[in-house]
C-alpha cells in the first residue's frame, strides 16, 4: 500500500522542508519581502559570506508558509528590536532594498496595521510552531552557511 501523502509533502515549501534547508530563509534579492511574526529570541550565529568570516543572525519568525529561521546580519535585526514592543500584537513586513550580494542594501521595516494578519501567523504558529525547531533551523542554516 503506498503512503498517503500528506498535503505539506505536495508543495514545494512542504518538500523543501522534507529535503532539508526549508527550515531557514534569506532575503537576497532587490524588493524581495517577507511578512511574518517573531516567535523566539533572536540567535547569533557565525557565517562566511564571500569568502569572510563574519556573525549573523537567526530570528525565529512564522510566515504563512510556517515556522522559519530569517537569516539576517546585526544591523536588520537591530533595526527589528527597535519594534519588539509590538511582536505580540502585530505582525511585521521586512522589505530587502539592494542587488543581490549588495552588503550595504538597506530593509525597510513595517508594522503591519491590519489585526487578521497577526491573527492568521498566530493560528499557524499555534498549529505548526514548536520551539524545539529553532535548534535543528539554526543547525541547518549554520552548515549551509559554512559552504
Amino acid at each position: 500500500m503506498a503512503k498517503k501523502e500528506t498535503q505539506e509533502s505536495t508543495t514545494w515549501a512542504g518538500k523543501m522542508k522534507e529535503f532539508g534547508g526549508g527550515n531557514f530563509t534569506f532575503l537576497s534579492s532587490d524588493g524581495e519581502v517577507l511578512v511574518f511574526i517573531v516567535v523566539g529570541l533572536p540567535v547569533l550565529m557565525k557565517s562566511k559570506f564571500q569568502g569572510k568570516e563574519g556573525e549573523r543572525i537567526g530570528c525565529p519568525i512564522v510566515t504563512d508558509e510556517g515556522y522559519l529561521l530569517f537569516v539576517t546580519g546585526k544591523r536588520l535585526a537591530r533595526k527589528l528590536a527597535k519594534h519588539e514592543n509590538v511582536f505580540t500584537t502585530h505582525a511585521l513586513m521586512v522589505i530587502r532594498h539592494g542587488v543581490e550580494g549588495d552588503v550595504n542594501a538597506k530593509y525597510e521595516i513595517k508594522v503591519i496595521p491590519e489585526i487578521e494578519t497577526f491573527n492568521r501567523l498566530c493560528d499557524i504558529a499555534e498549529r505548526d510552531f514548536d520551539p524545539d525547531m529553532i535548534a535543528d533551523s539554526v543547525k541547518d542554516a549554520t552548515e549551509v552557511m559554512s559552504n
